[in-house]
């Protein structure tokens, strides 16, 4: 052994008998084939991991024998690998620390006193650490769900399964048959004020049942829920039910299906959604069961089943694993790496207790740190849009308690732990190098910088053939593909009452040219205002006349005749204005692309390159720049492509259906490809990339930021 079995201090703890308290309670569980044993304390509801000699030594004071009996008899017990007695010593400590002990001394009331405000001080500091996340109780609903226990207790079998399944198994058949309808406009229905109103009526109540379904499966299975309470989960109310004691659970199967059955509760609302919008008529129903499949299905999985966020997904994925205490151990996991293997403490405890865990709890350490990061700063962002002073404040708070506090936790360690009294020098040194490597990262190293958007192959306006009037499409009188002249008669459009319209306007005129000739002689005034009737009919006949001649399409210039779908055109209406076609040049193709506001000044100042990718041909990079840009910010869209329902970025203001009309501002560019486009790409996507150069990533978000201050202090 390379620790000694005796303590100095051990003559203090020695007489003690210690026992129990009443409302502690131990659960034998087994996680990756050995056997662990947890502590339940009912008081607080907090629960504590015992290795089994921790436990044989719990189970052995009584309170008639002294710690040092306790001992010596775990150690008779346990002769190949006896506890030690600063392991005995740190282990009441611990169980004493959190009110578990109790023994032959009078307690002590200060002691008691200072424990509670330490209790009240982490409580809060917890709450500040998670400001997107506060949480108000209410209620104990344990004496309900006694009651109500033998109704929702037969959920929980193979009927209710079965059940669950046909509903869910039902849900997904229609939601796939309609599929297209569904995926259409997504983000346009999400983000129209009518659907954010339903959608804040609708949350709660999902929510509720949500939780209803994590409080139902603990009291099934023997659980007690002794907190019901509201939490303001970014800003917005939501129920929550504290079913922590499913942890003392001894199957692993019923403690997952606790943490999951709240997503089994709103992937069942989102099938019976799925078929009711599928049967019921447009309107209010209809759009209620669109936002629960949405809720249910999407927002669950990506939010409530994430094993990243600290939600129903961490604790299946715990489980499932066999890791418990996963998040907090694969922190200690790195920190213990650290301790190692950087600052080469000797004694440092690895919190690896099986096989197999040292990967999961390492990846899992660095992932969830880089996305529950991402995910706040997201958030708070997002915040700060609609409430920028309150969302500045969150994402202070939230990179405080996922940057800052560790960071000084970490400083204060290297500066004042008295593990690194021999090895100060080294870990300051370390610190300081690894400190100067993130700044030198974050501020000095250039990386190439590039914005991404998407564009569509696009004829300028004056190579398209529109029709000057409105009428029926009689012939084509020059093939597609054919070269065209300038003035060329391309095709010929059929409007009998136009013609009937110029026959009788001619009619008109012919008889009041006759009737001024006879009253000019006579009646003077008369003569006047047939004159100016004359002059009236004159410029009517005139427009129709034009009219009559733009039934003749022609050619605007020289080039290649292309008419997409010209087979359909023959007998097919035309309105006054609508595009038949184009006559291209080699040079005339070229990438419309669309960006948004927050990226035009980077494009217009710092683009020192562009490239492209055609949809048809991802593998091909080719070269290009910027030929112009269409001045002034708009927001119609210059391609259904390039909006969110077909399949492109921009977001689309779903209140105007009558044409593709962006959320938000956009600015337009003109991008020549070299080499030119081929004809036969005219509307496919095109993905664009606009290189900046090279620069080091603080400056990046120094950038980013500046511009939310400008946008919302207009500076």
């Amino acid at each position: 052994m390379s620790q000694s079995l005796f303590s100095q201090s051990w003559y203090r703890v020695a007489a003690l008998r210690p026992r129990l308290r009443r409302h502690a309670e131990i659960h034998r569980q087994s996680f990756r084939g050995e056997v662990w044993y947890v502590l339940q304390d009912h008081q607080t509801g907090r629960f504590h991991r015992l290795s089994p000699a921790a436990n044989l030594i719990l189970c052995m004071m009584d309170g008639r024998r002294t710690l040092q009996e306790v001992w010596e008899a775990a150690a008779r017990r346990n002769e190949d690998d006896p506890p030690t007695q600063d392991d005995t010593i740190r282990l009441i400590s611990q169980l004493h620390g959190s009110d578990l002990l109790q023994g032959d001394l009078p307690p002590d009331l200060a002691e008691l006193a200072e424990r509670s405000e330490s209790t009240a001080r982490r409580t809060l500091i917890a709450r500040v650490k998670n400001p997107l996340a506060l949480r108000f109780p209410l209620f104990d609903p344990d004496p309900l769900l006694d009651r109500l226990a033998p109704y929702f207790r037969p959920l929980f079998s193979v009927w209710g399964l079965a059940v669950w399944l046909a509903v869910v198994i039902s849900g997904l058949v229609v939601a796939g048959l309609h599929a297209g309808e569904l995926t259409g406009d997504v983000a346009g229905q999400m983000l129209s004020a009518q659907n954010v109103a339903l959608m804040m009526c609708l949350y709660p109540v999902i929510k509720a049942l949500h939780e209803a379904g994590h409080a139902c499966a603990a009291k099934a299975w023997g659980g007690e829920v002794h907190e019901v309470g509201v939490m303001l989960l970014v800003l917005f109310p939501a129920p929550y039910v504290d079913a922590s004691t499913s942890a003392a659970f001894p199957s692993k199967w019923q403690r997952m299906m606790v943490a999951a059955a709240g997503i089994f509760v709103e992937l069942f609302l989102a099938g019976l959604a799925a078929i009711v919008w599928a049967t019921a008529e447009p309107g209010l129903v209809r759009a209620a069961a669109f936002n629960v499949m949405v809720i249910g299905s999407v927002s669950t999985l990506l939010f409530n089943g994430n094993p990243l966020l600290r939600f129903d997904g961490y604790y299946i994925f715990a489980d499932l694993i066999e890791i418990p205490n996963l998040g907090s151990r694969a922190n200690r996991y790195v920190f213990y790496l650290i301790e190692r293997y950087a600052l080469k403490i000797e004694g440092a405890k690895s919190p690896v207790t099986a096989d197999g865990e040292r990967p999961w709890l390492f990846v899992y350490a660095v992932a969830a740190f880089i996305y529950r990061t991402t995910v706040s700063i997201a958030i708070a962002s997002f915040i700060a849009t609609q409430y920028f002073v309150f969302g500045v404040l969150l994402a202070g708070l939230a990179l405080f308690g996922t940057v800052v506090s560790p960071l000084v936790k970490g400083f204060k360690f290297i500066l004042t732990d008295p593990k690194l009294n021999r090895r100060r020098s080294r870990a300051v040194t370390l610190t300081s190098a690894a400190t100067g490597a993130v700044l030198a990262l974050l501020f000095v190293v250039p990386l190439p910088y590039t914005t991404m958007a998407q564009g569509v192959v696009w004829a300028p306006d004056d190579t398209q053939i529109r029709t000057k009037t409105d009428g029926i499409l009689t012939t084509l009188l020059l093939e597609p593909g054919r070269d065209a002249q300038a003035g060329e008669a391309l095709a010929t459009l059929e409007d009998p009452s136009l013609d009937s319209r110029v026959a009788v306007l001619e009619a008109q005129l012919a008889e009041l040219r006759l009737r001024y000739d006879a009253a000019r002689l006579g009646d003077r005034v008369q003569a006047q205002i047939l004159q100016e009737q004359i002059a009236s009919t004159q410029e009517i006949l005139r427009v129709y006349r034009e009219r009559q001649a733009g039934l003749i399409v022609r050619a605007s210039q020289a080039g290649r005749l292309i008419v997409p779908g010209a087979v359909d055109l023959p007998g097919r209406y035309l309105r006054r204005g609508e595009r038949i076609g184009y006559v291209l040049t080699a040079d005339d193709p070229v990438v419309r692309v669309v960006v948004p506001q927050t990226d035009v000044d980077l494009i217009r100042s710092r683009t020192q390159g562009v490239a492209a990718r055609l949809a048809e041909k991802p593998e091909e990079v080719r070269a290009g720049s910027i030929l112009r840009e269409v001045p002034g910010a708009q927001q119609e869209i210059p391609s259904l492509a390039l909006a969110t329902q077909g399949g492109g970025t921009i977001a689309v203001d779903a209140s105007n259906p009558q044409k593709p009309v962006a959320l938000q501002s956009i600015f337009v560019f003109d991008v020549q490809l070299a080499g030119g486009l081929p004809f036969n790409v005219l509307g496919e996507r095109v993905y664009i990339r606009f290189d900046h150069g090279a620069e080091p990533i603080a400056w990046r978000a120094l950038r980013s930021l500046r511009q939310v201050f400008l946008s919302q202090f207009r500076v």
